[in-house]
């Protein structure tokens, strides 16, 4: 579907030089980048979003190991680092 849009002109580049890059057209990228961004907010709005704590890193599972610098330590010892 032919539409028209205002978009920045350094965004426009940025897509332009993605699409060659991928070998799409601009057209083809943009819709493809929208359709994951509006996957993105829908899934936020309905509270499926993965929690990503601080700075972008997942919490630690239940279950899941803490590695300290003991464990780091003895692995070293174990192979002679």
């Amino acid at each position: 579907m032919r539409t028209t849009l205002n978009i920045d002109d350094d965004v426009l580049a940025a897509a332009k030089e993605i699409a060659q890059r991928e070998r799409k057209s601009t057209g083809k990228l943009m819709s493809d980048l929208m359709r994951d961004a509006l996957k993105r907010r829908a899934a936020r709005a309905s509270g499926r979003r993965r929690d990503h704590g601080f700075f972008g890193f997942q919490p630690i599972p239940p279950g899941g190991t803490v590695v300290t610098n003991e464990l780091v330590n003895e692995l070293r010892n174990e192979l002679e680092i």
